[in-house]
Protein backbone atom coordinates (compact mmCIF):
# COMPACT_ATOMS: atom_id res chain seq x y z
CA UNK A 1 0.00 0.00 0.00
CA UNK A 2 1.59 3.27 -0.84
CA UNK A 3 0.91 6.61 0.63
CA UNK A 4 1.25 9.87 -0.33
CA UNK A 5 2.24 13.20 1.70
CA UNK A 6 1.61 16.30 0.14
CA UNK A 7 3.59 19.08 -0.03
CA UNK A 8 2.70 22.80 -0.45
CA UNK A 9 4.78 24.56 -2.14
CA UNK A 10 5.18 28.23 -3.30
CA UNK A 11 3.80 29.97 -5.93
CA UNK A 12 4.01 34.04 -5.10
CA UNK A 13 0.90 33.72 -2.73
CA UNK A 14 -1.09 31.18 -3.29
CA UNK A 15 0.20 27.63 -2.08
CA UNK A 16 -0.09 24.31 -4.70
CA UNK A 17 0.03 20.45 -3.23
CA UNK A 18 1.86 18.76 -4.92
CA UNK A 19 1.87 14.63 -3.76
CA UNK A 20 5.08 13.09 -2.86
CA UNK A 21 5.73 9.48 -1.65
CA UNK A 22 6.23 8.20 1.32
CA UNK A 23 9.59 6.64 0.50
CA UNK A 24 11.06 9.43 -1.40
CA UNK A 25 10.23 12.59 1.77
CA UNK A 26 11.95 9.54 4.12
CA UNK A 27 14.47 9.88 1.80
CA UNK A 28 14.80 13.12 1.50
CA UNK A 29 14.78 13.95 5.27
CA UNK A 30 17.68 10.89 5.52
CA UNK A 31 19.77 12.51 3.15
CA UNK A 32 19.79 15.74 4.46
CA UNK A 33 20.63 14.56 8.06
CA UNK A 34 22.94 12.69 6.46
CA UNK A 35 24.79 15.33 4.80
CA UNK A 36 24.43 17.48 7.95
CA UNK A 37 26.29 14.75 10.14
CA UNK A 38 28.91 14.69 7.63
CA UNK A 39 29.31 18.21 7.68
CA UNK A 40 29.44 18.55 11.70
CA UNK A 41 31.77 15.71 11.56
CA UNK A 42 34.13 17.49 9.33
CA UNK A 43 33.25 21.14 9.88
CA UNK A 44 36.29 23.01 11.69
CA UNK A 45 35.95 25.38 14.55
CA UNK A 46 35.71 29.06 13.27
CA UNK A 47 36.65 31.06 16.67
CA UNK A 48 35.68 28.18 19.10
CA UNK A 49 32.22 27.53 17.19
CA UNK A 50 31.39 24.36 15.30
CA UNK A 51 28.48 25.56 13.04
CA UNK A 52 25.32 22.83 13.81
CA UNK A 53 24.59 21.53 10.49
CA UNK A 54 21.98 18.58 11.33
CA UNK A 55 20.21 21.24 12.14
CA UNK A 56 20.17 23.81 8.97
CA UNK A 57 19.02 20.01 7.23
CA UNK A 58 16.49 19.23 9.56
CA UNK A 59 15.40 22.84 9.25
CA UNK A 60 15.92 22.39 4.91
CA UNK A 61 13.92 19.09 4.69
CA UNK A 62 10.58 20.39 6.45
CA UNK A 63 10.83 23.05 4.60
CA UNK A 64 10.92 21.15 1.28
CA UNK A 65 8.66 18.61 2.92
CA UNK A 66 6.31 20.30 5.01
CA UNK A 67 5.08 17.67 7.22
CA UNK A 68 2.51 17.46 9.95
CA UNK A 69 3.27 18.38 12.94
CA UNK A 70 4.11 14.72 14.47
CA UNK A 71 6.42 14.62 11.26
CA UNK A 72 8.32 17.45 12.13
CA UNK A 73 8.43 16.38 15.86
CA UNK A 74 9.63 12.51 14.35
CA UNK A 75 12.94 14.50 11.78
CA UNK A 76 13.47 16.72 15.00
CA UNK A 77 14.24 13.32 17.30
CA UNK A 78 16.14 11.68 14.30
CA UNK A 79 18.15 14.64 14.25
CA UNK A 80 18.76 14.91 18.09
CA UNK A 81 19.48 11.22 18.23
CA UNK A 82 22.37 12.07 15.11
CA UNK A 83 23.36 14.98 17.32
CA UNK A 84 24.05 13.45 20.30
CA UNK A 85 27.00 11.31 18.28
CA UNK A 86 28.52 14.56 18.14
CA UNK A 87 27.62 16.50 21.30
CA UNK A 88 30.13 18.24 22.68
CA UNK A 89 27.67 18.34 26.16
CA UNK A 90 28.05 17.15 29.54
CA UNK A 91 24.02 15.47 28.41
CA UNK A 92 24.33 14.51 25.69
CA UNK A 93 20.79 13.13 24.86
CA UNK A 94 19.35 16.73 25.59
CA UNK A 95 19.31 16.84 21.90
CA UNK A 96 16.21 14.45 21.85
CA UNK A 97 14.67 17.76 23.25
CA UNK A 98 16.31 20.60 21.59
CA UNK A 99 16.31 19.14 18.25
CA UNK A 100 12.17 18.59 18.08
CA UNK A 101 11.52 21.77 19.31
CA UNK A 102 13.85 23.59 16.46
CA UNK A 103 11.92 21.67 14.02
CA UNK A 104 8.39 22.31 15.67
CA UNK A 105 9.54 26.20 15.45
CA UNK A 106 10.83 26.08 11.73
CA UNK A 107 7.39 24.43 10.86
CA UNK A 108 5.37 26.80 12.59
CA UNK A 109 7.43 29.54 10.53
CA UNK A 110 7.21 27.42 7.58
CA UNK A 111 3.34 27.33 8.07
CA UNK A 112 1.98 30.56 9.04
CA UNK A 113 5.07 33.27 8.04
CA UNK A 114 3.64 34.97 5.30
CA UNK A 115 5.37 34.14 2.06
CA UNK A 116 8.18 36.81 1.87
CA UNK A 117 9.43 36.55 -2.32
CA UNK A 118 11.31 38.37 -4.55
CA UNK A 119 9.16 37.17 -8.19
CA UNK A 120 9.70 33.35 -7.76
CA UNK A 121 12.55 33.55 -5.21
CA UNK A 122 11.45 32.95 -1.70
CA UNK A 123 13.20 33.93 1.57
CA UNK A 124 10.91 31.79 3.88
CA UNK A 125 13.85 29.67 4.10
CA UNK A 126 15.89 32.24 5.68
CA UNK A 127 13.47 32.49 8.54
CA UNK A 128 12.45 29.32 9.06
CA UNK A 129 16.24 27.91 9.60
CA UNK A 130 16.87 30.96 11.55
CA UNK A 131 14.04 30.50 14.32
CA UNK A 132 14.19 26.78 14.37
CA UNK A 133 18.05 27.24 15.37
CA UNK A 134 17.40 29.81 17.49
CA UNK A 135 14.74 27.89 19.38
CA UNK A 136 16.76 24.86 19.81
CA UNK A 137 19.96 26.96 20.49
CA UNK A 138 18.29 28.93 23.23
CA UNK A 139 16.60 25.60 24.30
CA UNK A 140 20.08 23.67 24.46
CA UNK A 141 21.92 26.81 26.24
CA UNK A 142 19.13 27.42 28.90
CA UNK A 143 18.86 23.43 29.37
CA UNK A 144 22.22 22.71 29.91
CA UNK A 145 23.53 25.44 31.91
CA UNK A 146 21.04 25.87 34.33
CA UNK A 147 20.71 21.57 34.73
CA UNK A 148 24.46 20.61 33.89
CA UNK A 149 26.60 22.77 34.77
CA UNK A 150 24.85 25.99 36.99
CA UNK A 151 26.91 28.92 35.43
CA UNK A 152 25.43 32.54 36.47
CA UNK A 153 22.79 34.25 33.88
CA UNK A 154 25.86 35.92 32.35
CA UNK A 155 27.73 32.71 31.01
CA UNK A 156 23.97 32.21 30.01
CA UNK A 157 23.67 35.51 27.90
CA UNK A 158 26.80 35.30 26.02
CA UNK A 159 26.80 31.61 24.67
CA UNK A 160 23.79 32.50 23.55
CA UNK A 161 24.99 35.76 21.44
CA UNK A 162 28.48 34.02 21.27
CA UNK A 163 27.66 30.53 19.82
CA UNK A 164 23.83 30.25 19.03
CA UNK A 165 23.43 33.47 17.14
CA UNK A 166 26.34 33.01 15.12
CA UNK A 167 25.48 29.41 13.98
CA UNK A 168 21.76 30.62 13.45
CA UNK A 169 23.56 33.03 10.92
CA UNK A 170 25.23 30.47 9.07
CA UNK A 171 22.47 27.81 9.07
CA UNK A 172 20.23 30.31 7.81
CA UNK A 173 22.28 31.42 5.26
CA UNK A 174 23.44 27.81 4.15
CA UNK A 175 19.60 26.70 4.11
CA UNK A 176 18.54 29.12 2.07
CA UNK A 177 21.39 29.08 -0.70
CA UNK A 178 20.78 25.41 -0.60
CA UNK A 179 17.01 25.71 -0.79
CA UNK A 180 16.42 26.21 -4.41
CA UNK A 181 18.96 23.70 -6.14
CA UNK A 182 17.72 21.23 -3.38
CA UNK A 183 14.39 21.46 -4.53
CA UNK A 184 14.79 21.47 -8.37
CA UNK A 185 16.92 18.54 -7.86
CA UNK A 186 14.46 16.75 -5.75
CA UNK A 187 11.85 18.14 -8.25
CA UNK A 188 9.45 19.52 -5.95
Amino acid sequence: MKTENTIQTPNHSLATEVPVSRTKAVSVVAILIAIGAVLRMFSPNIMGITPNFVIAMYCLSIILMRPKFSGAIGIGIVAGAVSMIFSKSPIPALNLVTEPAGALACLLVVRYLPEIAFKKYTFKPIFATLIGTLVSGALYVVINFQVALKLPLEAMQATFIGVVVPVALINAIMSQALYAPVKKFMRF
